[in-house]
């Protein structure tokens, strides 16, 4: 149940962040709206790891959309738009 509750809050955000550029979610998504999320996140300083949850929230919409037929061309690549973290980072290093 949390992960539905994440998953839709991260859509929640996605489609408040359109809202506030004058863009109307219409039941698709575009490349370009989804990458100028991505690149806020970064401008805003959300870590790596709360961007790239947010873009696999963000796929599985994707994915949604397209199996129920309101549009049909994937907008989103995992492999190439999440943000690459180093093997070993995501946990503290004692120094």
């Amino acid at each position: 149940m949390k992960t539905v509750e994440s998953y839709t809050g991260d859509i929640k955000g996605f489609i408040r962040f359109l809202a506030e550029r004058d863009i109307t979610f219409e039941a698709t998504l575009n490349r370009f709206t989804v990458i100028s999320y991505k690149n806020h996140l970064l401008e805003n300083s959300y870590e790596p790891t709360t961007i790239n949850k947010k873009l696999n929230s963000i796929q599985s919409f994707k994915d949604f959309l397209i199996d129920k037929e309101y549009m049909s061309e994937s907008v989103i690549n995992l492999g190439r738009d999440r943000i690459k973290i180093a093997g070993g980072s995501e946990k503290p290093v004692k120094t």
